[in-house]
This record gives C-alpha cells, sequence and structure tokens, in this order.
C-alpha cells in the first residue's frame, strides 16, 4: 500500500515536470525607440530671384530692323520664361524697354487705338525697336514670324497670356498678362540673337 501511494506520487511529479517543459517562459523583448533617418534635403528656394518691377531698357539700339521668328514660353519650379528669337543680326542684340503699364494703356492697339483684351491683373509691354515680324528690303514683303499674336502657354506659374498689340513702323509690341504684378530680370543675346523677359 505504501509502495503504491509512493509510485503515484513520483509519476505526478514526472507529468508536473513534463508539462511545465512544454510551455517555457520567455522575457518580454524591450521596447525600443522608433528608428530615425537623417535627411539632408536641397530644397530650392524662390526668394533668391533677382529681379525688380521697375522699367528694364537696353543701353544700346542696334544699326538694323530685328526679325522675329520665334516666340517660345517656359516656365520651372520658382519662374516663367518668354523669349523672342530674331534672325542673327551680325553680332547685335535686340533693343528693348520693358515695364509695367496701366490696363488701359497695355490693352491698346498701336496705332490704330484699338482695345485688345488680355488676360491677366498685370501687364508687362515688351517694347522692341527696331524690330518687325516681316522682312520688307526685297522686293516683295516676307514674313518672319508666322506664329500666332495670341499665345496662352500652359503650365505657368504667374503668366496668363501673352499678345502683340503692336507691329508698326519699326516698333514690335508683346504684353505678357500676369496673375499679379511680380519682379522680373531681362537678358538680351546676339547668339543666338534673342531677347528674354524672366518672371519671378
Amino acid at each position: 500500500m505504501k509502495r503504491a501511494a509512493l509510485l503515484a506520487g513520483l509519476l505526478a511529479l514526472t507529468g508536473c515536470s513534463g508539462k511545465s517543459a512544454e510551455k517555457p517562459t520567455t522575457a518580454a523583448a524591450p521596447k525600443l525607440p522608433p528608428t530615425t533617418t537623417a535627411t539632408t534635403a536641397t530644397t530650392q528656394t524662390c526668394s533668391q530671384f533677382q529681379g525688380s518691377t521697375g522699367t528694364h531698357a537696353s543701353a544700346t539700339t542696334p544699326t538694323k530692323t530685328m526679325l522675329l521668328t520665334l516666340v517660345r514660353t517656359g516656365a520651372d519650379r520658382c519662374t516663367d520664361r518668354v523669349t523672342f528669337i530674331f534672325r542673327p543680326a551680325g553680332g547685335e542684340t535686340p533693343g528693348y524697354r520693358v515695364q509695367y503699364r496701366p490696363a488701359a494703356q497695355a490693352q491698346t492697339q498701336d496705332a490704330s487705338g484699338k482695345h485688345i483684351a488680355i488676360a491677366g491683373k498685370a501687364f508687362l509691354v515688351v517694347r522692341l525697336e527696331p524690330a518687325a515680324t516681316a522682312d520688307l528690303s526685297g522686293s516683295k514683303p516676307e514674313n518672319t514670324y508666322t506664329g500666332s499674336s495670341r499665345l496662352e502657354p500652359p503650365g505657368m506659374r504667374a503668366v496668363r497670356e501673352v499678345v502683340k498689340t503692336g507691329d508698326f513702323e519699326g516698333v514690335l509690341t508683346w504684353v505678357i498678362g500676369l496673375s499679379s504684378e511680380r519682379p522680373f530680370t531681362v537678358t538680351s543675346s546676339a547668339s543666338p540673337t534673342s531677347l528674354t523677359v524672366v518672371i519671378g
């Protein structure tokens, strides 16, 4: 009887040790702080644009009439560009005067005085002189610019429309309609013969 009780006790101990071996206890893993990665982002800042809202004019006037061939527009993150491209002119650069004008003056066609509607709330008038869109030196006039007189370039930040408002007696006038008055710069080049208005 005593031996049977002793045997039952040993079996009970063996069962308990086997049960504990089936489910070992493990310590909880410590929580680590979230991993952070240092990044050095190079962000372009539009405040670096160096322009003004005052009148920009060329220091010299070319000796020959500049013949327009193309008007090109473009934009990046910080600026809009309107470029007037001319036939090569023997190393000379375009004569120009670029300035903001009141809406009533800017939206008036040269010579005729006809009103020309232009999209925008501020108007940058580009006066090119001497310049034209046709070569009158031959026996017959030759149109050198065959593009549209009204451009609505897509993807621009501030430019709403670019419109030709005059081509009379050696004076070529285009108006850039903007969403608001903004600083700008003007650069001219002899190669290629061109004038670029950059609006910040």
